[in-house]
């Protein structure tokens, strides 16, 4: 082989050398590049899985507050409801008090003047306001007729309100 052809060989060898280079950069640029976008690939993935998970989490949460929502709402219905009972009962205790001294005051038991005293210890305590007036004798006349009340009768019930 001559020189011309040595040169040619060489020229060619240097040729096949940078093209076998870039090939090789190449391939190692896509082989990085594939690596890169198989880790993207399975990021994305573990992403979206994630967001599911968030998802049906935040979905969950939400049922369960609407669910706590829904029985607080409930609740203050009851409440309300409640509230309502209280006031119709205390309306009718306070009818059944009124109605039971007014009685008192038309049989003579108890003096008009004397009723609200009487509706308070109606209402605050049925029980003694009972016992007090359920076998009491009149101190008026409440018949047409005006009949004085014996001294000793009327002192004898003054002292016993007294005590």
């Amino acid at each position: 082989m001559n020189e011309e052809e040595y040169e040619a060989k060489i020229a060619e060898l240097e040729q096949k050398l940078e093209e076998a280079q870039k090939t090789n950069e190449e391939n190692d640029f896509t082989e990085i590049k594939n690596k890169y976008e198989t880790i993207i690939q399975e990021k994305n993935d573990e992403i979206t899985k994630l967001e599911k998970e968030i998802d049906t989490t935040k979905k969950s949460v939400d049922d369960t507050v609407d669910k706590l929502n829904e029985e607080v709402q409930a609740r203050l219905d009851q409440n309300e409801q409640y509230q309502k009972m209280l006031a119709t009962v205390e309306q009718l205790e306070k009818e059944k008090a009124e109605t039971t001294v007014d009685t008192y005051i038309q049989k003579g038991v108890i003096l008009p003047k004397q009723r609200e005293t009487a509706l308070k210890l109606c209402l605050n305590d049925p029980e003694t306001f009972s016992d007090l007036y359920r076998d009491a004798k009149p101190i008026v006349n409440t018949e047409g007729e005006r009949k004085s009340i014996p001294t000793s009768t009327a002192e004898r019930i003054a002292n016993y309100f007294k005590n």
